[in-house]
């Protein structure tokens, strides 16, 4: 088990309250730290170079970023998703060399799967954008960071392309939340055990 968090600030210190640098989370013994979530992009206006400098941060002291992608439902009916995505990873990892992106991720959050009655990817289309940002990032790891639960964890692992998934709740219908019991059933699922 490994500590992470779900937002940094990019700047070592500074007048920034309320915001965590990757020093701070570094020292209370985080290793992997979210950014780009899309509700960090929606809620809180983050942009991509936001982004990238948070992920310039991280590697710079030696964490490991998890950086989120995807689209709208209006990016995927417009067929804009692979240029939008593009978009992102490219200005996610700017001036980032290969030694520094090897300590990312990309998780891949299809915005418009996600929450109470929507309806998640199926595998061809996960293993089509999943074998999409293989191919922007040159190989770097991808995982799937939308709506993985109980229901879909066989479906996901089952897919080679991706890495792994990432998990943000584990019921989103009735009441909606984080349950470790569904947690450690995704992962058994997941593993195929």
């Amino acid at each position: 088990i490994k500590l992470g968090a779900q937002n940094v600030h990019f700047a070592e210190k500074g007048a920034y309250t309320g915001e965590l640098s990757a020093d701070m989370l570094k020292a209370v013994g985080c290793e992997y730290v979210i950014v780009g979530h899309s509700e960090r992009r929606e809620l809180f206006g983050e942009t991509n170079e936001d982004v990238n400098r948070k992920v310039k941060a991280l590697v710079g002291a030696g964490l490991y970023a998890i950086v989120c992608v995807g689209e709208s439902l209006a990016v995927r009916e417009e067929g804009a998703t692979e240029k939008y995505v593009t978009a992102q990873v490219r200005a996610a990892f700017a001036g980032v060399d290969a030694r520094d992106a090897a300590r990312c991720v990309v998780a891949y959050e299809p915005i418009w799967a996600i929450g109470p009655g929507k309806i998640p990817p199926d595998a061809a289309y996960i293993t089509k954008i999943g074998t999409f940002v293989k191919e922007v990032t040159g190989g770097m790891d991808v995982v799937y960071g939308g709506g993985l639960k109980v229901d879909n964890a066989e479906m996901l692992a089952s897919i080679p392309v991706m890495d792994g998934g990432l998990i943000a709740l584990t019921r989103f219908s009735g009441d909606i939340g984080f349950y470790p019991e569904e947690y450690l059933e995704i992962i058994r699922l997941y593993l195929g055990k």
